[in-house]
Order: C-alpha cells, then sequence, then structure tokens
C-alpha cells in the first residue's frame, strides 16, 4: 500500500514525500494523480471543511474553542437538524505553533527541543524521528546499543499512550470505577518514566547519534515495575469485556473502511482495525519476527482492541529487548560518509497513533528546511469522516477512539 505523507516544497520545486512499506522517499510531483488526498494534504495548514449543507431545518453546531468534550482548543463545526451529524467541519488551527519555521536556522540541539514539543505524549517518538533524519543527511548510523534502547522507549511510551486513549473511552462511556483505574495506571507508567529516566513523557533521551544511556540494572528494575501496571490492565480491561453496556457503545460506531483509507491515508491502530498495516516496526531490523495486531470491524470497539492487544505485545518487545540490552555493549556510532556542507534526509518512528515522519534540508550544521508528517494530521480527516451521520451521544467515542491530538496536527 503506498502511502502520501507530505508534500515538499524547496527550491522552488515540489515533491511527494512518500512511503510504502520498505521505501520511503521523494518522488516526482507528476505522480500526485495516485492519490485522491493530494489537494487537502497540500492546504493541510486550513480548516477542514467538508461540506456546506444549507437548509432551513440544519443548523451549524459550534463545539469549541473551549468545551468539556474538547481536551485541547479547537473547534468542531457540526451540521444537524437535531440529533445526527449530517456533516463536520473542523478547525485545527488552534494549537499552531509554527515548529517548523521556529526550526530553521537551529542547531541540532536546539531543534530536538522543539521536535519533541510538538505533542508531549509523543514525544520520544517524535525526538526519534527529526534525529534519525539528520543521522540520515550526515551518514551516521546508530550502535546496535543505542538501537535497542530506541525500541525500548518507544514502546514505553506506547504503552502509556495506549491505556490514556482507552481510560478516555472509559470515561465517556461513564464507566466511573474502570476509568478511575486506568487514569492511576497511566499515571503510574508516566511516574515510572519520571522514577527511572528523569524525564516524564520521555524527553531529552534521544540525540543525533546517540540514545541516553542508563545502567543496565535500571532497566531490569524498571522492568519489574512495568510488568505489574500492564499486569493490572490486562486484569481490569478483560473484566470491562463483560460489560455489554460499555461494548455496545463501541460497537458499530465510527465505522471507516478501506475506501477511506485511500480517500484520507491515515494510519495506526485505524487502519489496524480495518485488518491492514503500515506498521513500519514490521520492516525493521531491529523488532524482528514483528506482526501487527489486527482487528475487522473498523469501528470505535476495534480500535479500542488494536491498543489493548498492543499493551501486551509492547511488554514483550520491551522485555526482549532489554535481555538483548544486557548482553550487549555501548559502542560509538558508526559514520557512513564525509560531512557536507547541505544534504538531507527522512526519519520516521512509529508512534502509539501511527507514524511520525520529518524531512530535513541541514546547511552548515543548521536546520535549512522542515516537514513535520504527524498521525494526527490524517486522522483528524478520518475523525470527520467518521462522525458524518452519527448521533451526538457517539461523538466522544469516535473522538477518543483515535487517539489524535490537534497539538500534534497543527504543530
Amino acid at each position: 500500500m503506498k502511502r502520501l505523507l507530505g508534500i515538499i516544497s524547496s527550491d522552488n520545486t515540489e515533491k511527494l514525500l512518500v512511503s510504502s512499506g520498505t521505501f520511503i522517499g521523494l518522488v516526482d510531483l507528476s505522480q500526485k494523480t495516485d492519490f485522491k488526498y493530494y489537494d487537502w494534504l497540500r492546504d493541510r495548514d486550513y480548516v477542514y471543511t467538508d461540506s456546506n449543507i444549507a437548509s432551513e431545518e440544519v443548523f451549524n453546531f459550534r463545539l469549541g474553542p473551549l468545551a468539556g468534550a474538547n481536551q485541547e482548543c479547537s473547534i468542531y463545526h457540526l451540521k444537524t437538524y437535531g440529533e445526527r451529524m449530517l456533516a463536520v467541519n473542523i478547525d485545527q488551527t488552534y494549537k499552531s505553533r509554527k515548529i517548523e519555521n521556529l526550526m530553521v536556522g537551529r542547531s541540532f540541539d536546539e531543534a530536538i527541543p522543539l521536535a519533541e514539543s510538538v505533542c508531549s505524549n509523543f514525544a520520544f517518538s517524535h525526538s526519534v524521528a527529526f534525529t534519525q533524519a539528520i543521522e540520515e543527511a550526515l551518514g551516521i548510523e546508530l550502535s546496535d546499543y543505542s538501537k535497542l534502547l530506541r525500541v525500548i522507549f518507544l514502546e514505553i511510551e506506547r504503552i502509556y499512550n495506549h491505556i490514556y486513549v482507552i481510560a478516555k473511552l472509559s470515561i465517556s462511556a461513564a464507566q466511573k470505577v474502570y476509568s478511575s483505574h486506568l487514569l492511576y495506571l497511566f499515571e503510574r507508567c508516566i511516574s515510572l518514566n519520571s522514577k527511572y529516566f528523569n524525564s516524564t513523557f520521555l524527553k531529552k533521551i534521544k540525540r543525533v547519534g546517540e540514545v541516553k544511556d542508563f545502567p543496565k540494572e535500571l532497566f531490569l528494575n524498571y522492568l519489574e515495575e512495568l510488568k505489574k501496571v500492564v499486569n493490572e490492565f490486562k486484569k481490569i480491561y478483560n473484566f470491562s469485556l463483560d460489560s455489554r453496556n460499555y461494548l455496545d457503545r463501541l460497537h458499530n460506531t465510527g465505522i471507516l473502511t478501506i475506501e477511506d483509507f485511500y480517500n484520507i491515508g491515515f494510519d495506526g491502530p485505524a487502519l489496524k482495525a480495518m485488518n491492514y498495516s503500515l506498521d513500519i516496526r514490521e520492516f525493521s531490523k531491529t523488532t524482528k519476527n514483528f506482526k501487527p495486531i489486527l482487528e475487522e470491524e473498523g469501528d470505535s470497539l476495534a480500535r479500542m482492541i488494536v491498543r489493548a492487544k498492543e499493551v501486551s505485545q509492547s511488554l514483550e518487545i520491551i522485555e526482549e529487548s532489554i535481555e538483548l540490552l544486557q548482553e550487549t555493549q555501548p559502542e560509538s556510532p558508526k559514520s557512513l560518509k564525509t560531512s557536507q556542507k547541505r544534504d538531507s534526509g527522512i526519519g520516521q518512528s512509529e508512534s502509539a497513533s501511527g507514524t511520525i515522519t520529518y524531512y530535513v534540508e541541514i546547511k552548515d550544521q543548521k536546520i535549512d528546511y522542515v516537514y513535520i508528517s504527524t498521525p494526527s494530521t490524517f486522522l483528524f480527516r478520518a475523525i470527520q469522516k467518521a462522525l458524518v451521520g452519527q448521533i451526538f451521544t457517539d461523538f466522544p467515542f469516535i473522538v477518543d477512539s483515535f487517539g489524535a491530538f490537534f497539538c500534534d496536527c497543527a504543530r
């Protein structure tokens, strides 16, 4: 499956940033007809408009920018005649900070905190994608030891994000006891981050050419505490599956199809819930024998199930990686080519909600151009599509099931 990640406008030319499994790179603009969503992705920073339904019976119900249903500043324009949403327009511009522009002219060390600030929940994933792009531009290959550390922290980030999304869904369904337990486990996860790695959201860990090292014994101690969190999560999650009222709220709600993928280009758990995957871990030499978790229904319930199963899968990956870490010695990164005054690179990471991609151009050891492709950019389009035809009470179940963030979308 070929996917358009962005439109690169540099040196007065445009090229397409395209990914298809083992390939990631720039292709000629003539291939834009292969992607139905080229036009809106080219104008991704404008308000998403889907329909201009006009009728005396239809009115615009505006939700936001500050509302109880919104966890971030944003506006949903819901066209309705009373209960069912006939069309949805989303204004995602309130969280725009123009981070790509702020990076230009900065040194690598100055730009990394900006990448981490795009979305705190995906801070480590952003730092990995950004530094990988720099490493490719400079011809630097991480040591096997650093690659294992990178895998460990990415899976740690995945676990607490999935627990957080499932907690949001349980809150929407008024499962108060269940949601309280889940929020406690989420808080426990990020507290462990602070305790062992000195950062709640795993910031200041990834740098160009390296991943911050910690004593091997520390990872073993951390793993024992993380196992308790995951085991408790599995216990209460399995218990929640006995609540038919809860599951009924998610089942057949916000269904997407493969045609929606071809029209929008989203990935992550939203795509896996439709029995398809573009998870880049499948093609990584560090995560060998990785098999994506897949469901078939394409609804909010399927998206939740994918996340719940991935929590256990991530723990297994962390265990295997820490075991390998004990047998691996730290090394310096390898330099694959001599430094040049100007070069470009592409970096990717698989966040909890989908692939994050950075395209960078460097000049004289500073950032000259940046393009950030985030999963939430595509997911809010998917949310817009999934909401149409649903009733108002389904709104939070659909939105929360995607795990999208406006800050991640608007950058």
